[in-house]
């Protein structure tokens, strides 16, 4: 596989961190709700690409989320990296509002952080650094910062929806810090898989990544993501969806992610006696 190839297929890591990293949803009334998932990555059937580590905490009517991202075996070649997500937010009547986002990228000796947050009036507000020098043509506007979520918090909207109405439907505009892009689901279709620790029933759906501002020539690979598949997990007793496989066409071959560890918990909250206090 030539540095080009090796260099899409790290793209594409990135690009699905987030979809493997929060497809999560909702806890029923009085109970919270715990999940520690770890995914593998492939290459070409085989090349192992890197890991991904998901922690999860639902509660009624809120929910935070944190992922990590370990390059390993053929992508260590091309870009060592280390990257770490975190995301919070809020839960009303089914529709999920994101409150704070952090990134760190640690990756070919370098590294950035991104830390946003949503300010009482909606507005989206930004510390990046090092900023970015460029911010693409056409940059990312006010509005399309106010109508998206960040890339944990749409993940975690499209499972609400996946878990809810067994549909995969709807596009979920998302802002990463720099980058402006939809997020589709389509199609849909409900089968019986063997994915690792889980086994049961699933929804596959279409994934779509359309990029719509930010991008810059130099960020091709990003705009042009191909096109691949999601397989969420239709849990009984729960109205979450996890993913347990995502696959993504290449040039060189297709990159494969499935769910290698699956732990859940559930946490009974009792109302408080203020009687007895």
């Amino acid at each position: 596989m030539d540095s080009a190839a090796g260099g899409t297929t790290f793209r594409v890591m990135r690009a699905v961190l987030l979809i493997l990293a929060a497809l999560f949803m909702l806890a029923t009334p009085a109970r919270a709700d715990r999940f520690t998932l770890s995914y593998n990555g492939v290459g070409l059937g085989f090349i192992p690409l890197g890991g991904v580590t998901v922690d999860i905490g639902v509660y009624d009517d809120a929910y935070r989320v944190s992922a990590e991202l370990r390059s390993r075996g053929l992508l260590d070649l091309f870009e060592r990296t280390n990257l770490r997500a975190e995301s919070e937010g809020v839960i009303r009547d089914g529709a999920v509002y994101w409150r704070r986002y952090a990134l760190e990228h640690q990756y070919s000796q370098k590294r950035r952080v991104i830390g946003m947050t949503v300010a009482e009036d909606g507005s989206v507000v930004s510390q990046i650094e090092p900023n970015y020098r460029l911010w693409g043509e056409p940059p990312a506007t006010e509005e399309h910062r106010r109508r998206s979520r960040d890339p944990l918090s749409s993940m975690i909207a499209m499972a609400v929806d996946v878990g809810q109405t067994r549909r995969c439907a709807g596009a979920y505009p998302t802002f990463d810090g720099r980058f402006h892009y939809l997020l589709e689901l389509a199609g849909g279709e409900i089968d019986n898989a063997d994915v690792g620790p889980y086994e049961g029933e699933v929804l596959k759906c279409a994934l779509a990544y359309i990029a719509v501002s930010g991008f810059e020539p130099r960020d091709a690979g990003r705009r042009r993501i191909p096109h691949g598949e999601v397989w969420f997990a239709l849990m009984p007793d729960t109205s979450f969806a996890p993913p347990v496989r995502i696959s993504t066409p290449l040039s060189a071959g297709g990159a494969v992610i499935r769910l290698a560890h699956l732990r859940r918990s559930h946490i009974v909250v009792e109302p408080e006696d203020t009687a007895a206090s």
